[in-house]
């Protein structure tokens, strides 16, 4: 993933008239000009860091809630019928508690 930082922009002319006027430079030739215009700077994120952005979209972009599991989980409930084998909710502990070790 690369970036592209926006090239520079002057100050409004209200920021301008306030601020002290820049010290002179020397003027550069045309091509050295048009070389510094076409030059761009880009920053490339490491694979960390986009798959962490990737996950962080992913995040936002999600409800959180599967809905129909948690209606037939209420269902189940509210009928009696929900049982959870010892085995099963060991398992799913050992599950969670290795991801959040990682």
């Amino acid at each position: 993933m690369t970036n592209r930082i926006q090239p520079y922009t002057p100050l409004s002319a209200m920021d301008a008239a306030s601020s002290p006027p820049p010290a002179a430079k020397p003027r550069a030739s045309t091509t050295d000009t048009a070389s510094q215009t076409a030059q761009a700077d880009s920053v490339t994120l490491s694979a960390a860091t986009q798959t962490s952005a990737a996950l962080v979209s992913a995040a936002r972009g999600a409800t959180g809630v599967n809905q129909p599991n948690v209606n037939a989980i209420k269902a189940a409930l509210a009928n009696g019928s929900y049982n959870v084998s010892p085995e099963t909710l060991a398992q799913a502990i050992s599950t969670v508690l290795k991801e959040t070790s990682r």
